[in-house]
């Protein structure tokens, strides 16, 4: 699992003193109405939107999905950065795709889809959520539009709907399946959406 950025005390314990106040709604998917039966660690999850015990989450859009209720999660791959600069002919042979050329993912979004519809719609994001958590990055400069993910493991991954790269499905693993599940594979029905054609290498 991994560790959640970090929320400073002062505002854990402005919230335990004035828990009604806050806009949690831990009397509703939480594991208690009394704000003193949480930990730091608990608040600090619900500050952001994660409520474990009830598997709820809050995406983008200010409003909650069960996760349960998950079906599959898109992300969708932008641009990318390479270690060896592609010439004219690396662009007629896709050679500079080679998942060992790639530095540096960058994503637009990721989506959650769900079963049932939550306010007329199936198809919920949670980009804004997995940058404030620190479970990706924002790009800088020519990318300052969209979130950075390193390409640690050089890697593709075999899913249901396709081979795509570690890294990308990575925040997902740790971030949502080992917080809320202890399993980084209880949901991972997991698919990229991208111009980019990745080869495994050349």
């Amino acid at each position: 699992m991994e560790t959640l950025k970090k929320i400073d005390k002062s505002y854990i314990n402005k919230i335990r003193n004035a828990p009604t106040k806050s806009g949690l709604v831990f009397e509703k998917y939480g594991k208690s109405s009394n704000i003193n039966d949480y930990t730091d660690k608990e608040v600090t999850e619900m500050i952001y939107g994660l409520y474990i015990d009830k598997k709820m989450i809050l995406v983008d859009g200010d409003y909650f999905i069960d996760l349960n209720d998950v079906t599959e999660i898109i992300c969708e791959l932008e641009q990318a950065t390479y270690f060896t600069k592609p010439s004219r002919e690396d662009y007629k042979t896709n050679r500079h795709n080679a998942i060992s050329n790639i530095r540096t993912f960058y994503v637009r979004n990721y989506w959650l889809i769900t079963n049932s519809e939550v306010h007329g719609i199936k198809k919920h994001k949670i980009t804004r959520l997995l940058y404030k958590i620190g479970a990706i990055r924002q790009g800088r400069n020519n990318f300052k539009k969209l979130y950075s993910i390193s390409n640690d493991y050089v890697a593709f991954q075999k899913f249901k709907q396709g081979l795509y790269p570690k890294d990308l499905y990575h925040p997902i693993k740790r971030f949502i399946n080992g917080l809320f599940f202890q399993d980084d594979y209880k949901i991972s029905n997991f698919k990229v959406e991208s111009d980019i054609k990745l080869e495994k290498g050349i």
